[in-house]
Parts: C-alpha cells; sequence; structure tokens
C-alpha cells in the first residue's frame, strides 16, 4: 500500500522525479510513496466509483481503477474474506497518517489530498466486499458504508455493419474500457464518417455507433466499405460489400409426385429484391455430381410479392434415383456472385413399421372419426406418408408430426373421414421411406374392410356429363339418369375393381349442354344395397368480361389510350349475341372510338373484344371507364381508371437505436420538408440524414436524436415534428426501461396431484436494478391473494437479460371458474383465465390395430374433442401409479371441432396386463372437476387380479 500526501513544493516534486526514473519515491510518515503519471493526474480526475454508491462498482483487468472515499478524520477499511467469511484489514488512516501497517501490495495507492484509492493496476483478485468504517477527531462513529468491486477481464468490442437506407451503420458493442478509435474505408481509400456519442450499458461495457453516408444505390458492385476499430492497442474491423439481397433454397420433394407418378420433385426457389438481377440469374442443378437432362428441368418466370421478386426451377427425378440418397444442389450466379443449396433424402435402415391407431367404441355412420398412422423406427430415414379411401385417389393427412420417443423415431399422420367411410370403406396408410432395401414400393396398413357405400360426382365433359360413382363394395348397382324430373338414358361404362377391393363405375349423359336452357337440372341416381344415392348439375353459360390497360406504345406515338374489353364465354351463340357498351367519366363515347370484333375461338372457349380509343388526356385525367355487357340477361361489368401521381403526406416512426432516436419519415412528396426535436416541451437539435428518393418517385429522410435514453428520467417524451406543405405531423416515444410481463398457465400435473393451479408471472428487463427493484402484485377475480399463496424470487441473470418469477398458488374450483388472473408491476401488467367450454368433451382411446407382444414398445393415442372444448389437462395413469405425462400433446382443429392429443408409449406388457388411464380436466359449464377418464380393454390373461371397470 502506497500513500500520497498533497504537496505544496512542485520543484521538489520534479527533482524525485527524475531521480527515480521518472517514478517518484517519497517517504512521508515512515511509509514509501510513489507517485506515477497516472497518479498524478488522478489528483485532478473525477473518481470512477464512490464508497457512497449503492451499486457495485466495475473495473478492468489490467487497468487503473479510482475509489472516493468519505472526507472523515479517520479511516478502516476491511475487506470480507469469502472463505473464511472473515473481514480483514486493508489499512487505517488517521489525519493523513496510516496509523496500522498496510497491505504489501504496491499496485494500491492512497491520495491524502482528495481522500482516493488509487488500483494502478486492477486484478480479479481484488474483487469483492468492502468495508469503511469511519470516525470523527473525537472517535464518534460517522457510519459504515460497503462498497462491492467487481473486477472483469478487458472486453473486446463486437461490431456489426448494417445497411440503413444509403448508408451503413457501424455499431461497436460490449467493449471495456472506454477508450476507443474508429475509422471508415471504402475500397483501400479512408473515407469520413460521423460518430454517435459513446454510451454506457447497465453492465458496465460500451457502445458506440458510427454512420458512414455512402449512397449505396450508386456503388460499383463490389465496392468493399470497412469499419475499422481500434481498442486497447489492438484492431478490429468489419467490412461489407452491398449487393442484391437475395437467398436460395431448395424444398424437397411432396409425397402426392413420389406416389402417383414415381417421380421426386423438387423446387429451387431463388428470392431476391432486385427484379433485373433475378431475372439475369442463371440456375443449374446436378445429382450426385452430373448434370440432369435438359428435359427434368423447368424454369419458370419471375413473380413478385410485395418486394420481394422470385423464380422457381424445378427438378423431376426417377423416385430410384432421389431415394438413393444421391446429394442434389441446386446452384445460382447473380451478379458474379455464386451461392447454392444442397438437399438429399435421409437414408434409414429396415423398413419401418407401420401401425393405425382406431377408436376403441363403436362409431356411427353420422360420427367423424379420426385415425393416426404411426410410421416408426429406430433408424427412421425420410418418410413421405399417404392415405387412400378404398380404392381412390391418394391423399394427404389432416395434419402429420414428428415425435422422438427415447430412441425411435416416430411420425404420425392424422386423418379424418366419416363413420360412414370408417364402417363400409377399406382406408388405407401408405407409406415411402429411403430403406438399405432399396424397396420403393408403398408399405400400407389398413383397418378391416366391410360394406362401403358410393361416393358420386358430377363432372362436364365437352357437351356431355359424367356420372363418376367410386369406392363402393359389393359391385352390384344400378344407375338411372334424369333430366329435371323425366327419366333419360345414359350409357355405362365396365365397373372396374381397385387394388383394395373396393369398385368404381363411370356413366356418361350425352346432355348437349350448349343447346340446353340455363337452370335445366341434370341428376344421376344411383341404386347401391337397397339404398339410394345421387348428385345433380345445372346446365349455365359461363362467361367473363376484363379490360385490358392501354399499352405503351399507343400513348407515346399516337397519344391515344386504346382499351380492350375482351368477353370469354364457352358458348358461341350467347358470345356471338352479347352486347358491349362503354362509359368513359359516366359519358358513351362517340361511336367512331369504338370497335367490335367478331368471334374468335381457343380450345372451348370463345372470346369476343370491343376496342375504345380515347385522348390520352382523357386517360390521364383519371376518368373511370366502364366496360358492360349482357349475356342470356344476366348483365356484368369491369371497369378501370389510370392511377394519378399527387401530394403524399409523410408517415412517421420513431425507433430507438442504442441511445439514440431515430426519426423515419418515408412516402411523402415534394421533396421538401422541415424536422424538430423536443424534448418534452423542450426543443433540442438533432441530425438530419440527406433526403433520398424512392422508386416509385417518393421521398424518405431520416433524422436522429442523440438522447442518451439511459438516463433520461421513465416518462420523458420526445417528438419528432415534421412540417411538409404546411402542416405539422409527428410522432412521439417516451423513455423507459425495457421489460416483458408474461404470464405462464399452470402445469398439469399440480392440477391433478394437489388440485391447485400454479401460475407464474416471468418479469424479464435488461436493467438488474429495475427488475430487482420492482414490485409484482396479484388479483385473482378482482381480489388480492392471501400473502401465504404468493411466493417471489430472486433475480437470475441470462445474457444481458434478468428475471424475477412470482408464483401464485390458487384452489383448482377458483381457476376453473374462469376467473381473471392480473399479474402488475407498477408499468406494465398481463392477465389470463381458464377458457371456459361446454359440456365435458368425449374422450377416446386410439390402440394399435394388431397384436402386441410383452416385448414391445407400444403407443397409445388419447383424443380429447369437442366442438366448443375449453381448456383441457391431460394426464395418464398405468394401473394405480401417479399420474404422468405423456410423451407429447398437440392440437388440431378439424372442421369445427376443436381435438388436443396426447401421445403415451408403454411398453408391451403394460398394455397387455395394466390398467392404462388417460384422464382430462377441463374449465366445462358443469363446473366437475373430477378427472373424466377413458381406458381401452386390456387382456386379462395374465392379470387375474385386475379391476372390472366400465372401460370401452
Amino acid at each position: 500500500m502506497w500513500i500520497t500526501e498533497g504537496l505544496t513544493d512542485g520543484k521538489d516534486l520534479q527533482r524525485k522525479v527524475s531521480e527515480k526514473r521518472k517514478m517518484s519515491m517519497l517517504v512521508i510518515f515512515g511509509v514509501l510513496v510513489m507517485f506515477t503519471g497516472d497518479a498524478m493526474g488522478s489528483l485532478s480526475m473525477i473518481p470512477d466509483c464512490s464508497f457512497t454508491q449503492s451499486d457495485p462498482c466495475y473495473g478492468a483487468v489490467g487497468h487503473p481503477l479510482h475509489l472516493q472515499l468519505p472526507f472523515e478524520y479517520e479511516l478502516n477499511l476491511r475487506k470480507n474474506d469469502s472463505a473464511t467469511h472473515t473481514l480483514s484489514r486493508i489499512f487505517k488512516v488517521k489525519h493523513h497518517r496510516i496509523t496500522k501497517m498496510p497491505s504489501d501490495d504496491q499496485r494500491w495507492q492512497f491520495v491524502s489530498k482528495n481522500r482516493t484509492i488509487i488500483i494502478s493496476s486492477a486484478e480479479k483478485r481484488d474483487s469483492g466486499k468492502y468495508f469503511l468504517d469511519t470516525f470523527d477527531f473525537s472517535g464518534t462513529s460517522k457510519g459504515m458504508y460497503d462498497l462491492q468491486l467487481v473486477i472483469e477481464e478487458n472486453s473486446p468490442p463486437t461490431i456489426n455493419l448494417l445497411e440503413f437506407g444509403q448508408s451503413i451503420m457501424c455499431v461497436i458493442e460490449d467493449f471495456y474500457p472506454k477508450p476507443l478509435s474508429i475509422k471508415w474505408k471504402k475500397d483501400d481509400r479512408e473515407v469520413r464518417g460521423r460518430d454517435w456519442k459513446t454510451t454506457e450499458n447497465d453492465s458496465g461495457s460500451y457502445r458506440a455507433v458510427s454512420v458512414l453516408e455512402a449512397n449505396l444505390t450508386s456503388s460499383s458492385p463490389g465496392n468493399k466499405y470497412t469499419c475499422e476499430v481500434t481498442h486497447g492497442g489492438r484492431t478490429y474491423e468489419k467490412n461489407l460489400s452491398p449487393a442484391a439481397q437475395f437467398s436460395l433454397k431448395i424444398n424437397p420433394p411432396p409425397a402426392k409426385e413420389l406416389f402417383i407418378n414415381q417421380r421426386a420433385v423438387l423446387e429451387c426457389v431463388l428470392t431476391g429484391d432486385n427484379q433485373k438481377e433475378v431475372e439475369g440469374a442463371t440456375v443449374s442443378w446436378t445429382v450426385g455430381g452430373r448434370s440432369p437432362a435438359t428435359r427434368d428441368v423447368r424454369v419458370g418466370g419471375v413473380t413478385q410479392a410485395g418486394s420481394a421478386f422470385t423464380k422457381t426451377s424445378t427438378l423431376t427425378l426417377e423416385e430410384s434415383v432421389w431415394f438413393s440418397g444421391d446429394e442434389v444442389i441446386c446452384s445460382t450466379s447473380v451478379d458474379q456472385r455464386t451461392t447454392s443449396d444442397k438437399i438429399s433424402v435421409k437414408r434409414g435402415g429396415q423398413r419401418p413399421s407401420i401401425v393405425i391407431y382406431k377408436p376403441d367404441k363403436t362409431v356411427s355412420d353420422s360420427d367423424s372419426v379420426s385415425l393416426v398412422c404411426e410410421v416408426s423406427s429406430s433408424d427412421l430415414a425420410n418418410v413421405y406418408v399417404m392415405w387412400k379411401v378404398n380404392g381412390g385417389q391418394y391423399i394427404e393427412g389432416n395434419s402429420m408430426t414428428t415425435i422422438k420417443n427415447d430412441n425411435t423415431l416416430i411420425v404420425l399422420s392424422y386423418l379424418t373421414v366419416t363413420g360412414q367411410q370408417y364402417n363400409s370403406a377399406e382406408i388405407t396408410c401408405a407409406v415411402k421411406d429411403a430403406n438399405i432395401q432399396n424397396d420403393l414400393q408403398p408399405r400400407t396398413s389398413s383397418p378391416s374392410k366391410t360394406n362401403s357405400p358410393p361416393t358420386i360426382r358430377l363432372v362436364e365433359f365437352g357437351q356431355s356429363i359424367m356420372c363418376i360413382i367410386e369406392d363402393f363394395y359389393p359391385k352390384s348397382l344400378r344407375i338411372k339418369w334424369k333430366k329435371d324430373d323425366r327419366e333419360v338414358r345414359g350409357r355405362d361404362w365396365k365397373t372396374t375393381e381397385n387394388d383394395s377391393g373396393s369398385y368404381r363405375a363411370v356413366s356418361v349423359l350425352e346432355a348437349n349442354l350448349g343447346s340446353s336452357s340455363p337452370g335445366t337440372k341434370y341428376t344421376c341416381e344411383v341404386t347401391h344395397r337397397g339404398k339410394k344415392y345421387s348428385d345433380n348439375l345445372s346446365s349455365r353459360v359461363q362467361s367473363s368480361l376484363k379490360i385490358n390497360p392501354p399499352p405503351a406504345k399507343e400513348l407515346f406515338i399516337n397519344q391515344r389510350a386504346v382499351l380492350e374489353c375482351v368477353l370469354t364465354g364457352d358458348s358461341r351463340k350467347e358470345v356471338e349475341g352479347a352486347t358491349v357498351s362503354w362509359t368513359a367519366g359516366g359519358r358513351s363515347p362517340a361511336t367512331g372510338d369504338v370497335r367490335v370484333g367478331g368471334v374468335t375461338q381457343a380450345g372451348s372457349a370463345f372470346t369476343k373484344t370491343s376496342t375504345l380509343t380515347l385522348e390520352e388526356s382523357v386517360w390521364f385525367s383519371g376518368t373511370e371507364v366502364i366496360c358492360s355487357t349482357s349475356v342470356d340477361q344476366r348483365t356484368t361489368s369491369d371497369k378501370i381508371s389510370v392511377k394519378r401521381g399527387a401530394n403524399s403526406p409523410p408517415t412517421i416512426r420513431l425507433v430507438e437505436f442504442g441511445q439514440s432516436i431515430m426519426c423515419i419519415i418515408e412516402d411523402f412528396y415534394p421533396k421538401s420538408l422541415r424536422i424538430k426535436w423536443k424534448k418534452d416541451d423542450r426543443e433540442v437539435r438533432g441530425r438530419d440524414w440527406k433526403t433520398t428518393e424512392n422508386d416509385s418517385g417518393s421521398y424518405r429522410a431520416v433524422s436522429v436524436l442523440e438522447a442518451n435514453l439511459g438516463s433520461s428520467s421513465p416518462g420523458t417524451k420526445y417528438t419528432c415534428e415534421v412540417t411538409h406543405r404546411g402542416k405539422k405531423y409527428s410522432d412521439n416515444l417516451s423513455s423507459r426501461v425495457q421489460s416483458s410481463l408474461k404470464i405462464n398457465p399452470p402445469p398439469a400435473k399440480e392440477l391433478f396431484i394437489n388440485q391447485r393451479a400454479v401460475l407464474e408471472c416471468v418479469l424479464t428487463g435488461d436493467s438488474r436494478k429495475e427488475v430487482e427493484g420492482a414490485t409484482v402484485s396479484w388479483t385473482a377475480g378482482g381480489r388480492s391473494p392471501a400473502t401465504r399463496d404468493v411466493r417471489v424470487g430472486g433475480v437470475t441473470q441470462a445474457g444481458s437479460a434478468f428475471t424475477k418469477t412470482s408464483t401464485l398458488t390458487l384452489e383448482e374450483s377458483v381457476w376453473f371458474s374462469g376467473a381473471e388472473v392480473i399479474c402488475s408491476t407498477s408499468r406494465t401488467s398481463e392477465r389470463i383465465s381458464v377458457k371456459r367450454g361446454g359440456q365435458r368433451p368425449s374422450i377416446v382411446i386410439y390402440k394399435p390395430d394388431k397384436p402386441v407382444s410383452d416385448s414391445d414398445s407400444v403407443s397409445l393415442v388419447c383424443e380429447v374433442s369437442s366442438s366448443d372444448l375449453a381448456n383441457v389437462y391431460v394426464m395418464w395413469k398405468v394401473n394405480s401409479g401417479q399420474y404422468i405425462e405423456g410423451n407429447s400433446m398437440t392440437t388440431i382443429k378439424n372442421d369445427n371441432t376443436l381435438i388436443v392429443l396426447s401421445y403415451l408409449s408403454v411398453t408391451g406388457k403394460q398394455y397387455n396386463s395394466a390398467e392404462i388411464t388417460c384422464a382430462v380436466k377441463d374449465a366445462n359449464i358443469q363446473n366437475d372437476f373430477q378427472p373424466r377418464t377413458s381406458s381401452p380393454s386390456i387382456s386379462k390373461v395374465n392379470c387375474p387380479i385386475c379391476p372390472v371397470s366400465d372401460w370401452r
């Protein structure tokens, strides 16, 4: 420990400096004293920390740290030894004199003149809790102070470059200590940026921002912009080359093509923000390192969605190539930049097992039924799942999900069918997968097949109508046609058998639809197993009307706008007889300005075009143009007008950025405007960036206010006021600590075991001090809960976020009553309540449609469903053991029914001998809180003492 007295003799000090290699050594009060350049400078510096502060004091390893002491007669400094839980003395001073021997650590200096401790080079071991006792000259205590000292390693900066309009921001974060220098380069030439004020984070590290107005749109492709930061003697840099933003992604092949056409169709989607770049980009494929045949690749045109432009290239492969595991690469070259994406099928081991889970109850024809197809393997490949009802087309399930269960990967596909289909049709789950046997045939599983009624569809085919009758069993049926109420004769095709064993039939009626009167009703009536089924179709004229906008060529060459009104229909007679009329600005045009063409045919469509010619002045005036037609006593019209440019007021957004606020002013016209900033009601000065023009011809501007938000009082109001064409527009923002509040709903376990709802209110913020000081309060149904029902935890940290959790415990009757629960802090609140439903839901357990051995692993699915489903909580029991949670749970919306599925895996032995129960609690209108249960039937062979239960 070194002590320095305040000196009045500058010459004496100078002499001492020269004698001791420019390090002053002076003995005062019998203790060696050292002055360094840093120590002398510190006499006039404001200390970094003070013993009167409540927050911890942060320092960096290898850097000096200054601690301000109170100006009292006697000071006694001690440090808490965390190992022995005792206080060890650092030093004791009486009236500028050290009376107790200090530590032999010469890094510590005491400057008596301004009562400052200087740690010349801090070390990690200096961290800890320090206590300072103070006394006056008579020995009377003047108080005790404590200070938590935290010494951290040097923190290098992290650098991010961001494009913002025409500028580049260099965001430099989390560095310590504060001094650094910033330099910008464009390619290898130094350019000048604008540095914002360096600000301190709550953690004690620093943040800085520098902005380079680069005029990015006029930059040459490949221009390199570099932000170079020097900190702690080292140089760090980040660079950016502005270019069109684009991405490339391969979409895997859909299952439908693999099943129906035995081909894998992959899409490579190029997306970018520059139409020219996307249009000019070349897209190429390789499969297993080789280029595919030209006929297997198809490239589409460029489409636009918002500001994104997309081009898609499609590659078609034989399924054997795809399932071989060959790597497929799609590459593109945009503006001399090449990028690629790759994909390949994940190959597995042996073919997976397939099990269909069906309801463990009787199903009526009027019910809606769900089936679950489980595909599982310990080495599961990419799988593709589809369904068939009787011998129809492959169809996709309602949803599909993947579950990892111990060492087994499971894919579930979920299909909803009618009760009639379930009872009479053969329903098949089919799976294709990449397996080591290279077996590409679909593997299938089906529940038992029974009688199946026909499904009927009527399809127009030219002038005829087809009646397509599918998926019926047995084979015998009778077909009858009617035109209105009169029986007419059709031609029946041969009935054929599907692979599944069901049948399909077709009958054709030559109806001469084009000459039928509109509204004529055609009916196909089928009799199968004594029941009648039918479908009908009414003849009609199909037509459409559309105005095409004027082409540019006529506007430029002849200064006229030529608009086409195109009438399209499927009846030549109707199209020929239709009248087409125009109005422009509510008036009929001159006869000489309208021309009607003849009828043309393309396929089964007939077209007639009427052309209207306007002076360009009329068109550009914004006049509304309407084209109307009357076909078969039905009138239809289309309208069009030019979109005119006009004065456009600004839209204003305020955005926090570090300690500053950005005012983003967009889409205004004309260019001239004025920007003013206010802090509360006092005008303050911001920095305006250059106003830039958008592609649309409107303008965009940005102004930045260095608000030092971290030190602003909560509620300080910042306003950006914009004057444009004599009118004022504004937006404002109030400073605040960033924080969020969230209530987590109660877990099922507490509701089942303790009949209580335990809710967590989680407060998260970026300031430890604010989170620690925040008070969290609860109300349930408008009333404050008992103190014993609320528990508040301490503050925890994860990264830069600090979290505090308050827990509220309610009786389940209060929770299920639907009482609104509110968690509040002084700044914000969050609320939650149970969703109450109607009657108690139905519960069905789906079990495997096959015998299960004791050595198998078995999965059960519990379906909870209702058209008015409340919040539900699902748990399982094996015999009379504790409630356990399922392996996973998911929610599905199916037509008007909400369905919750819980999935549980058990051993085959448990499945065959134990009572397995799915239990459900829900918020229902009966206020019945007892768990509703369902259990599958079990084998009693090995279970002589199993209880008799009301199982389904």
